[in-house]
């Protein structure tokens, strides 16, 4: 349900894109990894750490016309991870779902062919356990990365990114039996993210 949901707003965005004048589209599905973040058991201080996994996920850019330098940009990007607690409290490892979806701006060259670019973005992470909670914090962004199009409309796009999750560390992340086990640390999250996909421009 949740991913229907973030899909569903994406495709709102893109349809209403469509009907700007001289708007340029480019959507650009991706796949790659992620790595980093962690939490705490606020009892003993002993820290966890996320599980290096996959991250795959979408970019939406809209530019007012072909070829501008700055662009609005619209991200969704998940990495299916999890956290070994090693049997504390009775657990071992639980599984973790972390979605970054953020909106933001984009300035890149204006070469036909090959464009670096970088982007700021913000907007939420939504971290979800199964069955042990789930939270939603704000997050900030920032990448950089290449385009090639090959054609006017079609590219490849290898991006490395990191972001920074703005935390409480009171706050509880994984409870079971009303039980706080392991907490957000200190005052942020911090991951970083490297990928490579298509983007289709219309």
């Amino acid at each position: 349900m949740k991913t229907k949901y973030i899909l569903g707003v994406l495709g709102l965005l893109l349809a209403g894109s469509s009907q700007l004048h001289a708007q340029q589209v480019e959507i650009s599905p991706f796949y790659g990894y992620r790595f980093g973040g962690e939490v705490e058991n606020p009892v003993t201080g002993r820290t966890y750490g996320f599980r290096d996994s996959a991250a795959y996920g979408l970019f939406l850019d809209l530019s007012p016309r072909p070829y501008s330098p700055l662009k609005l940009e619209v991200l969704w990007s998940r990495q299916d991870s999890s956290v070994d607690l090693n049997g504390l409290a009775g657990l071992n490892r639980v599984n973790l779902t972390i979605d970054q979806i953020q909106i933001g701006g984009i300035a890149e060259g204006s070469d036909k062919h090959l464009r670096p670019y970088v982007s700021v973005l913000a907007g939420a992470t939504y971290y979800s356990t199964d069955g042990y909670g789930s939270d939603t914090k704000f997050s900030l962004g920032l990448g950089g990365g290449l385009k090639y199009f090959i054609t006017p409309n079609l590219a490849l796009r290898a991006d490395l990114r990191g972001f920074c999750t703005l935390v409480n560390s009171s706050s509880a992340f994984i409870s079971t039996g009303g039980t706080t086990v392991v907490a957000f640390s200190g005052t942020a999250i911090v991951q970083g993210q490297a990928t490579v996909g298509v983007s289709l421009a219309f």
